[in-house]
């Protein structure tokens, strides 16, 4: 009898080992290696935050939340402006939702730490600042569009082809997911060159 319960012990013990392995929750997703392995660099950059050419946004330390709904609403077809349907819909397509969160979080740890204010330059502020405090859209994106409510976009730094290209869509109505149908409405307190001055100034905050 002790013979036979020897011989089941190392039976037992692989069947346990087998079964504490199958149990076992799936490995959390690498942000980093999808970021590689979808090709997001091309447009991106490799450190997320060098476009290789105008009109791309970068995405380093955007907001986790906000790049995983963008990623959402592309992929529904809720964003259908710019870049969205030729270039992103079909990396996204066959993401599942928590790859597209691991991408988000990985990108949103890319977060520089806070550079030392600079001194403001002599004479008058750069007339894209003002019209950034008075036109509200410091309201929603924070002081230089650096400290944005939840779920809208950090705009500081941003190409200044992208913001110009999202904010003329948002406000014919060719981009309407999200945050942006918040947005819309406010657009009539701002005209085409005013517009190009606050993308201006936001292509320049660091």
């Amino acid at each position: 009898m002790f013979k036979t319960i020897k011989r089941q012990l190392p039976v037992m013990a692989l069947a346990a080992a087998f079964g504490a392995v199958t149990l076992a929750p799936a490995l959390a997703a690498d942000g980093k290696a999808l970021y590689a392995d979808k090709g997001c660099a091309a447009c991106h950059g490799e450190d997320a935050k060098t476009p290789l050419q105008e009109g791309f946004p970068k995405l380093a330390g955007q907001s986790a939340e906000y790049m995983l709904n963008q990623m959402k609403d592309i992929k529904a077809g809720a964003r259908t402006n710019g870049q969205s349907v030729d270039s992103m819909k079909p990396i996204v397509e066959d993401m599942a939702e928590a790859d597209m969160k691991a991408v988000a979080d990985y990108l949103a740890s890319l977060k520089e730490a806070p550079a030392a204010a600079a001194a403001a330059p002599a004479g008058a502020p750069h007339p894209g600042k003002t019209l950034f405090m008075t036109k509200t859209c410091v309201a929603c994106h924070g002081k230089d569009g650096k400290k944005p409510l939840p779920g809208y976009p950090m705009i500081a730094g941003q190409d200044k082809a992208y913001i110009l290209a999202q904010t003329k869509d948002i406000k014919t109505g060719a981009r309407a997911n999200g945050k942006a149908n918040a947005m819309q409405p406010v657009m009539h307190l701002v005209n085409d060159d005013e517009i190009a001055q606050i993308a201006d100034y936001l292509s320049t905050v660091k």
